[in-house]
């Protein structure tokens, strides 16, 4: 992981326990910019929600594996280059 990798991550705080993990090599005004919602749990651990480069949710013991595993899939992300979405076949209305 290189040191400016995580500089451009940033947490805006949403509530008390709660952030919007952002990628500020990306616009604000792009929904890509979001990479993921953090919350801190009761347990102590970290749960995050990837919007941007991944599915799902994971949980971390600490912020800072949280940020590695950010700065993780950014890269294969950025890596894959963008992918373009599969064409939905065009079919007829169906009769009833």
């Amino acid at each position: 992981m290189q040191h400016d990798d995580v500089h451009q991550l940033v947490l805006t705080p949403l509530a008390e326990r709660s952030w919007r993990l952002c990628d500020r090599s990306v616009a604000r005004s792009d929904a890509a910019s979001v990479v993921a919602y953090v919350e801190l749990l009761d347990t102590g651990v970290y749960e995050a929600i990837w919007v941007s480069v991944g599915f799902g949710s994971t949980r971390y013991p600490s912020m800072e594996g949280l940020f590695r595993a950010a700065v993780r899939m950014l890269g294969r992300s950025h890596s894959s280059g963008a992918l373009k979405p599969e064409p939905i076949p065009h079919r007829p209305p169906a009769h009833a």
